[in-house]
C-alpha cells in the first residue's frame, strides 16, 4: 500500500495523498487492535477456572471443624481450606472447594467460601454458624460421602501440619506462597489470584499443563 501511495505521488493532490496515508494508519491501527484483542481472548481462554462447589465446601468445613473438636476460628478455617485447595490442585489437578481466590491482607481466601462463613452468623440453612465474633461451630456432622479419598487425605495432612498454629500466624505464613506474593493486595483491598500461581512454588509444572489442556478441550 505504501508503495502504491509513492507511485501516485505527483499524479494526485497532496491532500488526497495525506488522506490516504491517514486511512492507511487507521486500517493498520484497526488490524493491530484486532490482533491484540485476539491475543487477550486466547490468554483468557487459557486461564484456569474452577467452579465453587458449595456442597463439598460445606462438608470440608464440617470435616475440619469436627477434626478440631467441633469449632475453630473462622480465619484459621479459611486458611486451612486455601492450603488444602492449593495442595490438591498441584497434586491432583483440581481443588476441593474451588471458586474465585483473592489475596487479602491476611492471606488468600476463596471468595465464595468466605461469604458463606460470614453469612452463617445469621444461622439459616448453613450447617455451621459463627458464635461470638470469630468462632465457627459445626451444627451437623460431616457427610464424608461428598468428599473423595484424595480430598480427605489432603484435608487430614493440612490439618495435622497446621493445627497448632493460630489464625494470625497462619495468615502471615500464607504470605510465603507466591500465590499471595505475586498478587499482593492494596492495604484495604484484595486482588484476584489466578490458579496458575498455585504452581509457582513447585518446579514440576506437569499437572499445570494437564489442567490447561483439559480446560481448552472442554471449552472447544
Amino acid at each position: 500500500m505504501s508503495e502504491l501511495l509513492w507511485e501516485l505521488d505527483g499524479r494526485i493532490s497532496k491532500e488526497v495523498i495525506n488522506l490516504l496515508k491517514n486511512c492507511l494508519n487507521f486500517v493498520e491501527s484497526i488490524c493491530i487492535l484486532k490482533l491484540v484483542k485476539r491475543h487477550i481472548m486466547a490468554q483468557q481462554s487459557r486461564e484456569i477456572k474452577f467452579q465453587y462447589d458449595a456442597d463439598k465446601a460445606r462438608q470440608a468445613v464440617l470435616w475440619l471443624l469436627h477434626r478440631n473438636g467441633g469449632s475453630m476460628d473462622k480465619l484459621k478455617l479459611i486458611k486451612l481450606i486455601f492450603f488444602a485447595d492449593r495442595e490438591h490442585v498441584v497434586r491432583y489437578g483440581r481443588p476441593i472447594v474451588g471458586g474465585n481466590y483473592y489475596a487479602m491482607n491476611l492471606g488468600p481466601v476463596s471468595s465464595q467460601l468466605k461469604d458463606e462463613v460470614d453469612s452463617s452468623s445469621s444461622g439459616g440453612e448453613y450447617p455451621f454458624e459463627i458464635q461470638g465474633s470469630y468462632n465457627l461451630v459445626a451444627r451437623k456432622s460431616a457427610d464424608e460421602d461428598w468428599l473423595s479419598e484424595s480430598d480427605l487425605q489432603i484435608l487430614d495432612e493440612v490439618y495435622d501440619k497446621y493445627r497448632h498454629i493460630d489464625s494470625v500466624k497462619l495468615g502471615l505464613l500464607s504470605h510465603n506462597f507466591k500465590a499471595w506474593g505475586n498478587n499482593k493486595p492494596p492495604e484495604k483491598g484484595r486482588k484476584p489470584i489466578p490458579y496458575e500461581d498455585f504452581f509457582e512454588d513447585n518446579e514440576d509444572k506437569t499437572m499445570l499443563e494437564v489442567i490447561m489442556d483439559d480446560q481448552e478441550a472442554r471449552d472447544c
